[in-house]
């Protein structure tokens, strides 16, 4: 099972990209935050209570706070991803900045421009690992 959360202030993107994780290849337990901050607490109550999460998709452009912003303020207080949780930015948008800033942040896997297709959501799931091991 997938431990997968969701970062993504619109409602309608929250709603199709579960839809899409309902048809993919992988069962998945998806918990969704509609802000930054939200998402900020619950990864720290994760990892401080030993609930791993295995993948994030963070939506770049959320009001308030960013997904970069999110990101750098998990790093200020101490809660590094890089090594343990993958994180995938989302945007509608292609901004050229945008995608040679997530090469600065080593928790970063991929840029993902939305809508994101079964096919990537997939190719994402299965390079975590899990199955590998599990088949092990």
């Amino acid at each position: 099972m997938i431990h997968l959360l969701l970062v993504d202030d619109n409602d309608i993107n929250n709603f199709l990209l579960k839809h899409l994780i309902n048809k993919c290849d992988h069962q998945v337990i998806t918990h969704t935050c509609v802000d930054a901050h939200a998402a900020l607490d619950y990864i720290k109550d994760c990892i401080r209570g030993d609930k791993p999460i295995d993948m994030i998709l963070l939506d770049i452009n959320m009001p308030l706070m960013t997904g970069w912003d999110l990101l750098d303020e998990l790093k200020q207080d101490g809660f590094v991803l890089e090594n343990s949780i993958p994180v995938h930015m989302l945007s509608s948008s292609v901004h050229k900045s945008d995608i040679e800033k997530s090469k600065q942040y080593p928790e970063v896997r991929s840029f993902i421009s939305k809508p994101i297709t079964l096919d990537v959501l997939n190719e994402n799931l299965h390079n975590l690992g899990i199955f590998k091991k599990a088949v092990s």
